[in-house]
């Protein structure tokens, strides 16, 4: 499809780049930057709300998977869902920097930060569409570069700006290993569109040898985006030193981001629809093998990882870790109920892990501590408390896999998902079983120091005022939907089936 026929499946996209251009004209006439924080929240809430109702509103033209802009990129539902998701985890970015202590009332320039928030979103949601490499690395580029300067963005402390450098540095090779995996790719293929690359690769006998390398070579910059091991080192500094509503957007709405390119791309240039099975190149990397041994180990390692942590913040990046693990074995799986169950645990996970991180922003403004033991005796300080302590609960018990909660039906899709495909998979489904058993004892830790313990340690809790209504509102919504979703979970299953039509 031409350029100009194309636009008219880009409103949403054509939308956020002008908000952003206005936006930025706007920071430059207001005089008032320092008093105009809540003015910036707000547009930039406004903004992506406008964006996913343009997104929603294109959705009925996207079954036909129209290929966009001589094919840069595809409208199809698993652009559509992705770009729900990742748009709507910024605007929870949005509302959560509004009630934090770490990044309400602190800039000396609010506008920067809503743009750059703005600026990632569009990052994610073309990354959600691209099905050509040269569109993917300019995207991905757009979302890890003002990631990189969002995680330093709020605080000028050392530690803040450690884990800006360190993700700076890794991302940076990161990047650049990933590009040089494209160069060889387009070196043996001649092209940089996915659907031309797969027919050159099934049509015509290519170097496996250079094939090979340049796959492990994009899986490695891919693996680093959604914290792969042992592509994670970035991850539990990072985590701990951004703003904790900057950490929640990176655990769920980056990580997605991550995942829509993975799923594209192997599926795209290297599958071949069979049955809703995708064969691979008969001589050439094994890449099913390879990203299940990459889940075995990046579950794993973050599960174990994970056990001796005392920081909250860096507790939750290890979990981050496992739980990209618990995804990648339905990537592996190399079948529609793999990437519908992958898109299932997705929306399950952004639910569950948003609500955690309010949970923490909200008793970090109230304790100013993100050490676990602080959280000790944390139900019985008081209403307040007991309240925050059964939000934070549900969320855990939710990410553990643990019945009735959604969590626990994310993780049995998946389980299905390797399981169908037979005795050669089973293994990697008893190592995610293992995980799921050792994550309990980290998560319960917890747990036992808020309801079993009445030593009460940390500041007192503050009484209730108007100011608490929106994020307590939001937190008993994410519970809410995080039971509700344990138990009737057949919308968002309908949903997720749509994400795996992307390719005949």
């Amino acid at each position: 499809m031409n350029n100009l026929a194309s636009l008219n499946y880009f409103t949403a996209e054509i939308f956020l780049s002008g908000f952003i251009i206005l936006l930025l004209v706007m920071s430059f006439l207001r005089m008032d930057r320092d008093n105009g924080i809540g003015f910036y929240y707000l547009a930039g809430v406004f903004g992506i709300a406008v964006t996913l109702i343009l997104d929603l509103a294109g959705w009925g033209e996207s079954g036909d998977g129209a290929i966009l802009f001589y094919g840069m990129a595809r409208n199809d539902h698993l652009a559509h869902l992705f770009k729900f998701l990742c748009v709507l985890s910024s605007l929870i970015l949005m509302v959560f920097s509004m009630v934090s202590r770490e990044t309400n009332k602190r800039f000396d320039n609010p506008a920067e930060y809503v743009l750059l928030i703005l600026s990632s979103t569009l990052g994610m949601i073309l990354m959600a569409s691209s099905s050509n490499l040269l569109m993917l690395y300019i995207s991905l580029e757009l979302l890890s570069l003002t990631s990189y300067i969002l995680t330093g963005f709020a605080d000028r402390e050392e530690k803040t700006s450690e884990a800006a450098v360190k993700y700076l540095l890794y991302g940076g090779i990161a990047s650049g290993v990933m590009l040089y995996g494209f160069s060889l790719l387009y070196g043996v293929t001649g092209t940089l569109d996915y659907t031309a690359m797969r027919e050159v690769l099934w049509e015509h006998k290519v170097s496996g040898m250079v094939l090979s390398i340049s796959t492990i070579m994009i899986l490695a910059g891919m693996g680093f985006k959604i914290a792969a091991f042992p592509f994670h080192a970035w991850c539990p500094d990072v985590y701990e030193g951004a703003p904790t509503p900057f950490t929640a957007f990176l655990s769920v709405g980056s990580k997605a981001a991550g995942f829509v390119i993975i799923v594209r791309f192997f599926f795209q240039i290297f599958g071949a629809g069979d049955g809703g099975n995708f064969e691979i190149l008969g001589d050439i990397l094994d890449w099913p093998m390879a990203i299940a041994v990459l889940s075995a180990c990046t579950m794993t390692y973050g599960n174990m990882a994970a056990l001796q942590q005392r920081n909250i913040k860096r507790l939750l990046a290890y979990s981050s870790i496992a739980q990209a693990g618990y995804v990648l074995m339905a990537v592996a799986s190399r079948s529609q109920p793999g990437i519908s169950s992958a898109f299932f645990y997705l929306c399950v996970y952004f639910i569950m892990n948003f609500g955690a991180f309010l949970a923490v922003i909200i008793i970090n403004n109230e304790l100013n501590s993100e050490m676990i033991e602080d959280y000790e005796g944390l139900v019985w300080k008081s209403r307040k408390g007991a309240f925050l302590a059964s939000m934070l609960a549900i969320c855990l018990f939710s990410l553990t896999g643990v019945p009735p909660f959604a969590g626990f039906i994310g993780k049995l899709y998946l389980l299905l998902s390797v399981l169908a495909k037979g005795s050669s998979l089973y293994w990697l489904a008893v190592i995610a079983v293992i995980n799921t058993v050792i994550s309990f004892y980290y998560y319960s830790r917890i747990l036992r120091l808020m309801f079993l313990s009445r030593r009460l340690r940390g500041a007192d809790l503050s009484k209730l005022e108007k100011s608490d209504y929106l994020p307590y509102s939001v937190m008993a919504g994410l519970a809410f939907l995080t039971i509700l979703l344990g138990i009737y979970w057949e919308p968002l299953d309908g949903l997720s089936r749509l994400a795996a039509t992307f390719i005949k």
